[in-house]
């Protein structure tokens, strides 16, 4: 069991630090805004641990909160289409639901509404092969978003 927690700990300090935009050691989320010094090591690994075990950096990303901002490079949306594909893709299918409705606000789109038909209707042009790459999807979804001015 502590070489499990402590896997985890090294694991959660090398990954959370690389997925980070300007966030302090331990990364964005629950564990950054209870464990708030950065530079001390101990903090570090419990904001870690905090973040790893209440799963919230993905909300935090998604929505602006809890020390995270907000990624205009397209980074954050890549980590979440990798994270939620399959659902995203009978998200898009339907045109309606949560996974779909977190992407929009990740795009800075407010309305789902203009959105969701877009993207439904050019399901295959989105997931054009099933080897395709999070980062290949989401610069289709972008692609589109962007040409049907869809995002309001």
């Amino acid at each position: 069991m502590k070489k499990l927690i402590l896997s985890f700990a090294v694991s959660a300090l090398i990954s959370v630090p690389a997925l980070a935009a300007n966030y302090q050691a331990q990364g964005c989320g629950l564990g950054s805004t209870i464990w708030t010094d950065g530079s001390n090591l101990v903090h570090q690994v419990l904001g870690a641990l905090t973040n790893g075990l209440s799963g919230n950096n993905t909300f935090g990303m998604t929505s602006g909160t809890s020390n995270c901002e907000l990624d205009s490079g397209g980074y954050a949306q890549t980590v979440f289409i990798e994270a939620n594909r399959v659902a995203l893709a009978n998200d898009i299918a339907r045109g309606q639901g949560d996974t779909l409705a977190s992407l929009t606000k990740m795009y800075g789109c407010k309305n789902l509404e203009t959105v969701a038909p877009v993207l439904q209707s050019n399901y295959e042009q989105i997931f054009s092969n099933e080897k395709a790459t999070a980062q290949e999807i989401g610069h289709n979804i972008s692609s589109l978003i962007k040409n049907d001015q869809a995002c309001i």
